[in-house]
């Protein structure tokens, strides 16, 4: 018995210590994690036309900080979108606020995306839905061919059911 509990006591010196070392190397180095606050969010949005950039929208996304909204047509959502985007067309708005509703936070990003510099879908869609009053709506100019290119999560089929 006086064997396992000095094995026991060096067991928990060691761990005890191994975490002191742990944490003294986490915030002596640079880029360490935080151990009592977070830093502020690096992800930068344009304030003047509502618009993100893609490396901002693709952080927010893989931190579980973003919902991306399809505004393109339900065949286009069908045949690839980001992956796990929502289809939103603009011209069925009220049907779709509604049947995605349980997803949508009104304090959440949400990135509204559609394809080609000349689409004005998502700009569309973005201002429907500051109008019900959600605040934190962007736009990813280009966003299915700049997203595609790069090679970020995609997948198909259609729409999630609620």
């Amino acid at each position: 018995m006086h064997r396992f509990r000095t094995a026991l006591r060096q067991a928990v010196f060691i761990l005890v210590l191994s975490a002191a070392v742990a944490f003294t190397v986490n915030v002596l180095r640079p880029g360490g994690l935080p151990v009592l606050q977070a830093k502020e969010s690096v992800v930068q949005v344009s304030d003047a036309n509502g618009t993100i950039a893609l490396k901002d929208a693709l952080v927010l996304s893989m931190s579980g900080r973003a919902l991306f909204l399809d505004a393109r047509s339900d065949w286009e959502y069908e045949n690839g979108h980001i992956q796990n985007a929502l289809p939103f067309s603009p011209d069925e708005f009220d049907y779709a606020l509604e049947l995605y509703r349980p997803r949508l936070d009104k304090a959440q990003n949400l990135i509204a995306y559609c394809d080609g510099a000349l689409c004005e879908l998502s700009t569309k869609l973005a201002d429907k839905l500051r109008s019900a009053g959600y605040a934190n709506v962007y736009v990813l100019e280009n966003g299915w061919t700049l997203w595609n290119n790069e090679g970020l999560p995609t997948e198909q089929g259609p729409a999630p059911t609620e």
